[in-house]
């Protein structure tokens, strides 16, 4: 039993890193900096956002706004994922 938590203990630390990851990013874009750091940052979330681009482009083109949200649903999407995480952990903790 203490196998699984850990599992899923670090599936939560990673769904945390991945959303961090991507509020930092978002914070340090408004002030445009020009560091590698930065740069290998984004290289990092950007698989993670990717998915969410499409659905952005639709909501940017059908409201006509110049703000992209597809960092806004990656991180809603990463915060129901984590939730669902830990009720499929609890589920097979029950289980088990």
């Amino acid at each position: 039993m203490r196998g699984l938590y850990e599992v899923f203990y670090a599936g939560h630390i990673f769904l945390r890193l991945i959303t961090m990851a991507i509020l930092v990013y978002c914070v340090l874009s408004w002030f445009r900096p020009r560091f590698r750091a930065f740069d290998m940052l984004g290289a990092f979330i950007r698989p993670f956002v990717a998915p969410f681009q499409g659905l952005s482009m639709k909501l940017r083109q059908y409201f006509q706004a110049p703000v992209d949200f597809s960092f806004l649903f990656a991180i809603i999407f990463y915060q129901v994922l984590d939730r669902v995480w830990w009720w499929l952990y609890a589920l097979l903790a029950r289980r088990l």
